[in-house]
């Protein structure tokens, strides 16, 4: 998962925005953001020094959101957090009284890398002495920094003596002389420059013996493709009467459901307050964390464990949607907007698009022989996708709205494989079983290193309300009386979960169970309590050991289901700041509280995970490859939910 310091100017184009937020949930207009500027600089906290890890909106805590009502004062708040020096701040400012409540200095804690650091940290390396001698002693007699691209890679923790203290990045660089759309075919393998961003200097250097540079080999535009496949005949999808839903601010409205929507610098798009029919389903739904390990023990490759939401900003790294390919023609786009290092807002355009889509598979039917009669109904999805490119992967994030109540979470990944130089072209070259221990050959020269993806989701269910419980309904095999002509059926078993111990979940494919969220009190006509379930698919888990340092700071990754009483301080599941974390916040440490989830206002937390054993068909493009989680209703209705579907005009 390198992650290339690529330019940003189709980003910084300035904004437009709504003079006023419509709803507390809004995000933050461009006159919200010059109102934090003046306050921090009228209050003595910003100089031309200052830079921006990130200015967010810190939402009211969930009562206040939920009791608002428009033309009501509306409750704003923002936070910045900000750089100066070696110094890290937050600022919480209250936007509705025009006041700075507070400003916190926090330490022993690193902020996640800012783009300007990015720039340092390819700059001093390109400069450094012993780098350069090392380029030389590869081949590289003329140093032409434009021959190079130096990615700035995060550091982790890993109880290193010498870099207790400092504000890292580790750099390695790729030749892109011969490159024209693959930046990450030509590692310069074998050479690790350390930077210390706070003293910009390399304070390290480390070269394990030099590798060939790869031959250019990774192209991917139509001539380096070489003869493409015969066209497929037009394949379309048409809106004449315009698109089936509605918008309202930041508000869509489509059939029974109703959502808010906004993007977010961290997590993405966030999803909040979705209701069907009016009834609450989920208070919000994003992104928490996301964390990508490696598994080579080379100086060059061991500490890679990423945190792409944490560290690096899943929402800043949105791309343009592009109409035709990354959605249909039909789609409605949106331009979003956050900050970067100066703290001024900046458009990130159609980064958002919405629309919907035909499954062709039947929302129900049924078929009846003997009275020679047909019934059924098509089945249509509402999409809210975008797309984040951080180094070679590209992630497309889908919130999948269901006339059926359902609503499903797909990511799907895509990109380019990151590959480690080798000397084998084949299986049959000596070197071949050596080099292709932690990853296989996916092209000539080229290894592509084997690892996970992990994504930690939060969801905030309010099912009917905010007082929910949780259930777990496991599938117990039972014997029946050997006189009955079966031997074995299974039943159900529900348990009451009531604390976050209990709660603490993987799936076992040999003991199956189905999660459940039921609300305390309400029922359908039937009596039962109404409920969601939780329905996962990646189901992998960490294969590494507990001591292991990137394991104990993702240590989310432990078990696939999580769930905690409502705290408006726990959005991230690996802590507030997991750059060069010890892994001393989040999930595991919130809940060594064993608190009640009993009747409470649940958050379920679902790490998705799949491994990546890499292969020939990673290369030079990856296939687009989703997973998905789906929250389904569960005795919510008091009916098929689906019956009274109309057919299409």
């Amino acid at each position: 998962m390198l992650r290339a310091c690529t330019a940003v100017v189709w980003l910084l184009t300035s904004v437009s925005l709504h003079a006023a937020p419509d709803h507390p949930l809004d995000a933050l207009t461009e006159g919200e953001y010059g109102r934090i500027h003046d306050l921090l600089r009228a209050g003595g906290h910003l100089n031309d020094q200052v830079l921006f890890a990130d200015i967010r909106l810190q939402e009211p805590h969930k009562s206040k959101v939920l009791a608002w009502q428009p033309g009501e004062p509306m409750p704003r708040y923002a936070l910045a957090i900000m750089r100066e020096g070696v110094s890290l701040r937050e600022a919480l400012i209250d936007l509705a009284a025009d006041e700075i409540l507070s400003v916190e200095q926090i330490e022993d804690q690193q902020a996640g890398i800012l783009l300007a650091e990015w720039q340092v940290a390819q700059d001093v390396t390109k400069a450094d002495r012993d780098w350069r001698r090392a380029m030389r002693e590869r081949g590289y007699r003329n140093i032409d920094p434009a021959m190079f691209n130096c990615l700035p890679l995060t550091a982790g923790y890993f109880a290193e003596p010498e870099f207790e203290g400092k504000r890292l990045l580790r750099v390695q660089c790729l030749d892109i002389s011969d490159t024209k759309n693959n930046i990450y075919h030509r590692p310069i393998e074998n050479l690790t420059a350390v930077v210390d961003l706070n003293a910009q200097k390399v304070i390290k250097l480390v070269d394990e013996g030099a590798v060939p540079t790869p031959p250019p080999s990774g192209d991917f535009d139509d001539e380096s493709v070489g003869p493409l496949r015969a066209p497929m005949k037009p394949l379309l999808v048409t809106q004449p009467d315009g698109p089936s839903f509605t918008t309202d601010g930041s508000f869509i409205k489509w059939g029974s459901w109703r959502f808010h929507t906004r993007l977010d610098r961290r997590r993405g798009t966030i999803i909040s307050l979705a209701s069907f029919d009016e009834r609450s389903v989920l208070y919000q739904a994003s992104l928490s964390e996301m964390w990508v390990p490696y598994m080579d023990p080379a100086y060059g490759w061991f500490y890679k464990s990423y945190f792409d939401a944490g560290e690096y900003g899943f929402g800043m790294f949105s791309t343009p949607l592009v109409s035709g390919v990354d959605c249909p023609d039909y789609a409605l786009y949106l331009n979003q907007q956050i900050v970067f290092d100066d703290g001024k807002p900046a458009t990130l355009p159609n980064s958002t698009c919405i629309f919907e889509r035909p499954t062709l598979n039947p929302a129900w039917r049924h078929s009846e022989a003997g009275l020679q009669v047909y019934n059924g109904r098509p089945a249509r999805e509402l999409v809210v996708r975008m797309a984040s490119t951080i180094g070679n992967y590209d992630y497309l994030l889908d919130y999948v709205f269901m006339p059926t109540g359902a609503v499903r979470v797909d990511i799907a990944s895509t990109g380019i494989d990151i590959v480690k130089a080798a000397e084998a072209k084949s299986l049959a070259d000596p070197r071949a079983m050596q080099e292709t221990r932690y990853g296989n050959l996916i092209a000539p020269h080229l290894v592509g290193v084997f690892h996970d993806h992990f994504f930690s989701f939060r969801f905030d269910v309010d099912v009917d309300g905010q007082r929910n419980d949780f259930v777990r309904d496991r599938i117990v095999p039972t014997r029946l009386d050997e006189s009955h002509p079966r031997r074995s059926i299974w039943t159900v078993q529900s348990e009451r979960v009531r604390t976050e111990d209990a709660a603490k979940l993987s799936i076992d494919m040999q003991a199956p169970e189905q999660w459940r969220i039921q609300n305390t009190s309400a029922k359908n006509k039937m009596g039962y309590q109404t409920g969601y379930v939780l329905m996962p698919s990646a189901n992998a888990l960490p294969q590494i050991s507990d001591d292991d340092y990137t394991l104990r700071r993702a240590g989310f990754a432990r078990h696939h289901l999580w769930v905690t009483p409502y705290n408006p301080d726990e959005l991230y599941a690996a802590g507030d700041y997991p750059n060069q974390s010890k892994g001393e916040d989040g999930l595991p440490t919130w809940t060594a509280a064993n608190r009640s989830i009993d009747g409470e206002d649940l958050v379920l937390w679902y790490t998705l995970g799949f491994h990546h054993i890499t292969a020939a068909e990673d290369w030079p493009v990856l296939p687009s490859h989703p997973k998905r989680v789906t929250l389904r209703p569960f005795n919510f209705f008091d009916r098929s939910q689906v019956i009274d579907l109309a057919a299409p005009k």
